[in-house]
């Protein structure tokens, strides 16, 4: 099982944005060292909790700093941005680092209302109801082949730039899975997100369409995870997540608390053991609550998210769940 890497560079009470990025970057050289398959890199906009509001600034410094893991984006949001311009920008990451780049695509805005109205000053094609097309015309710049826009017909990406990089879908819904199957794409399941979405496997593999980006359906699953050495350890690493999932559920948004601030307002063991969204525990327990997971989906890698504090942590937790597979 291959592991990898979504890192949000989220920002804690006692960090600010750029000790979150460095942080990401120090993640990305100890994932490259230990032999992790890729890191994705998140968007996320105005955000107090995350500072990756970037993937295609973050992964060309990302790649330049390791060897041989994959970087890539988890996901760039099609809607707010020219099909174009990041067509260009992917194969250009591709040319500069050849067989590394991935484009992970999300169809999410990302942000509030407000930073997405930002985000779309003087375009009219933002919405959800122009990604088909917009999908439609990455692919065909992507690729090299003449848009289905009739407007675009004469368009293509600056020549002698890099070829196709790996392109993914995420996915957390019916509509997902289904676009993922129709574009040819390989489909990351956010299960972080919708724990309802396993079923969206078997959905994929039936109507998958081979294509350019791929001859044969490919399913990764994405999860939040905190491996440590025991459980009451993984769930005392976690509960700074817990009080932020708790505290965003009433509207306060903010940086994730440190242990020593979550310690003083959760019961960590009882709020680690009902979160069903979560896998938390040593290795033995983590590796078995994955099991029906990946007993229903079969995929071929896992995406693990993990926010905790301090770095060495999670460092360690994703040491142990590469383990865990590839001991």
């Amino acid at each position: 099982m291959k592991i990898s890497v979504v890192d949000q560079s989220p920002i804690f009470t006692n960090t600010d944005a750029n000790q979150a990025l460095e942080e990401t970057l120090h993640l990305a050289e100890f994932s490259d060292s230990i032999g992790l398959n890729r890191f994705w890199v998140a968007e996320h906009h105005g955000s107090t909790s995350f500072a990756g509001c970037s993937p295609e600034i973050l992964i060309p410094r990302l790649a330049a700093a390791t060897k041989n893991i994959r970087i890539g984006s988890g996901g760039v949001m099609l809607m707010h941005y020219s099909p174009y311009k990041v067509a260009e920008n992917f194969r250009l990451l591709e040319s500069l680092f050849p067989n590394r780049i991935d484009l992970g695509l999300g169809r999410a805005p990302g942000s509030d209302p407000y930073q997405a109205g930002a985000l779309a000053y003087g375009s009219k094609t933002t919405g959800p109801e122009f990604f088909p097309t917009k999908m439609n015309d990455l692919k065909s710049f992507l690729s090299g082949e003449v848009s289905s826009t009739e407007s675009f017909e004469s368009v293509s990406v600056t020549p002698g730039l890099g070829s196709l990089p790996e392109v993914w879908l995420l996915v957390s819904s019916q509509q997902g899975a289904e676009y993922a199957a129709q574009f040819g794409l390989p489909m990351s399941l956010a299960y972080f997100i919708n724990q309802d979405c396993l079923h969206l496997a078997d959905v994929y593999r039936k109507n998958f369409v081979p294509s350019s980006f791929s001859e044969f359906p490919r399913i990764s699953v994405g999860v939040f995870s905190i491996c440590a050495e025991t459980d009451k350890r993984a769930q005392e690493l976690a509960s700074s997540a817990s009080l932020w999932r708790k505290n965003s559920q009433v509207g306060k948004i903010s940086a994730f608390p440190t242990i020593e601030e979550s310690k003083k307002q959760i019961n960590i063991e009882s709020a680690s053991d009902t979160d069903n969204r979560t896998f938390i525990g040593s290795p033995s327990v983590v590796k078995d609550k994955l099991k029906p997971l990946l007993d229903k989906v079969v995929p071929e890698e896992l995406k693990i998210i993990t926010i905790c504090e301090p770095l060495s942590a999670k460092e360690e937790s994703y040491h142990l769940i590469n383990g865990i597979f590839n001991s």
